[in-house]
């Protein structure tokens, strides 16, 4: 009778030289994560060349927000506003060429003012189909949390347009995630900005880059790599008393 044929593995079991290693499973790293949401956003600004020399302040002029569902990984919901700056209304031939953004937009779109408004109205709305909250911890609602790509957007930007403009600013927006801090913290490398960290964790950007809603699907889309990659999302950084 023919000797039964020993496999590789099975050998590799009698001679005590298989070591098992435990992998976590993605699904549970996400489900573990204390965000289940994040409002991912990034802000188109007025800008201005180098040699320019008739410069002003930032205004927004590019508002996007996307709502990204850590635990099933994908963007669930989406706002983009345009708005007419009002220190400066007239784009700069740089900014145009750089974020794509035309006069025509902004000058059809709304001042910053409205656009919080319809922003908190949408907002309102995630809320309620989603029983979210911003305010944490919570025993009721899904935790929610603002995530950007760097502090610029909320900790400079929006910030100080706000006041310039005597707008008030709600609270929600004085913590957040800096994405790109993480990135640094956990791959150990400064990355080329948003494109070149998702190049660096074998990621596309996928659409125009610098325009808002685009970058901020994208960042998302980065989010969900870096949580994948064991990444622990968290506020880094909270201006409450600033």
């Amino acid at each position: 009778m023919d000797k039964p044929e020993i496999t590789t593995l099975a050998l590799a079991r009698s001679l005590n030289c298989i070591e098992t290693i435990f992998a976590e499973n993605k699904a549970l790293r996400r489900e573990k994560q204390f965000f289940d949401y994040l409002m991912v956003l990034d802000f188109e600004a007025t800008c201005w060349n180098k040699t320019d020399y008739d410069k002003g302040q930032s205004e927004i002029i590019e508002f996007p927000c996307v709502l990204y569902d850590v635990v099933n990984d994908k963007v669930i919901s989406e706002f983009q506003q345009y708005v007419m700056p009002t220190e400066r209304q007239k784009l700069s031939t740089f900014c145009t060429e750089l974020t794509g953004i035309q006069q025509t937009q902004v000058d059809n779109g709304v001042p910053l003012k409205t656009c919080l408004v319809l922003f908190h109205r949408w907002l309102n709305q995630q809320i309620l189909k989603y029983n979210i909250s911003l305010k944490f911890p919570t025993s009721f609602c899904k935790t929610c949390v603002f995530a950007t790509w760097s502090d610029w957007d909320l900790g400079n930007c929006l910030k100080n347009e706000c006041r310039r403009k005597g707008i008030i600013r709600h609270d929600m927006f004085n913590r957040w995630i800096d994405v790109r801090s993480l990135y640094v913290e956990h791959y150990n490398v400064k990355p080329k900005g948003l494109l070149g960290a998702l190049n660096e964790v074998g990621l596309t950007f996928e659409g125009t880059q610098h325009c808002g809603l685009h970058d901020a699907r994208n960042t998302a889309k980065l989010i969900g790599k870096m949580v994948n990659d064991g990444v622990g999302l968290r506020i880094t950084k909270d201006i409450s008393n600033k």
